[in-house]
């Protein structure tokens, strides 16, 4: 009997199929549906969205620019998988994430079917009627390689100049900046370069890769001045962490630059 058990042949799929308890079996697994990249071609159509809100604090701070959020588009018609690119101190990061998931959408359509797409949501802030302390506390942190009579010239001029919202103060700081970089001797524009470049290297491996997009981006077309924004603050990032040497002469010329864009006498 042992030996007939042992070679009979297996029993067909259809008499072992009736012969399995229904509860051992498992249901059959199913492919999740892909995300595709959203593009101009495939995305999905915002139909409402609100503005992120200010908090105390980061008006308290002068705190402005751009919070960058990657995210899936849902075909249901809801976000996932929210990943946070670029944020902001003072509670702002949050705040976006907030005003991301109140966003109504159409689900992008490909092949006359609806799927989900992942890309980028952008929330910008500003702050409008700044008087001279609140422009000078905003160029603090926005240009953290100057010194504090640098920033007070700046911010002296902007006031006088009548610049009362963040993204205009901002503006013309840094066109001070650029301004001061023509005026530099060649060799001290070439040193200035090789610092910065020197600076984004020693970025970690994420802020370099916003980095080249930024950089890339700038090279199709004029960068808004929230992207003229970040890039800013991921050079003086990196400058930061330079050896103390290097960064005190990185900040040294940039001082210079500030001095000579604005022609402080």
């Amino acid at each position: 009997m042992v030996a007939l058990i042992i070679l009979a042949p297996n029993p067909p799929a259809s008499s072992m199929a009736q012969s399995e308890d229904p509860k051992d079996k498992k249901p059959a697994q199913t492919t999740p549906p892909a995300i595709q990249g959203i593009s101009h071609s495939l995305r999905p159509k915002i139909t409402y969205r609100e503005k992120a809100k200010y908090t105390v604090e980061a008006r308290d701070n002068v705190i402005h620019g751009m919070v960058a959020l990657n995210v899936v588009f849902r075909t249901e018609g809801s976000l996932s998988d929210i990943r946070v690119v670029k944020g902001l101190p003072y509670g702002l990061t949050e705040k976006a994430i907030d005003a991301a998931r109140k966003i109504r959408f159409e689900p992008a359509i490909k092949d006359g079917q609806p799927v989900h797409v992942r890309g980028d949501l952008e929330f910008s802030f500003q702050l409008y009627d700044l008087d001279e302390k609140s422009i000078h506390k905003m160029l603090r942190n926005d240009f953290p390689v100057l010194s504090k009579e640098a920033v007070q010239a700046i911010a002296k001029l902007i006031n006088k100049r009548g610049d009362r919202d963040s993204a205009e103060a901002w503006r013309f700081a840094q066109q001070c900046l650029e301004n001061g970089v023509s005026k530099l001797p060649q060799s001290e524009q070439e040193e200035l370069t090789s610092l910065t470049l020197e600076a984004v290297r020693g970025l970690d491996e994420s802020d370099q890769r916003s980095y080249q997009k930024l950089l890339e981006r700038s090279k199709t077309g004029q960068p808004s001045d929230d992207y003229e924004m970040w890039m800013t603050e991921l050079r003086f990032k990196g400058i930061s962490k330079l050896p103390n040497e290097k960064r005190r002469r990185a900040e040294a010329l940039y001082n210079k630059v500030a001095t000579l864009g604005i022609e402080i006498p």
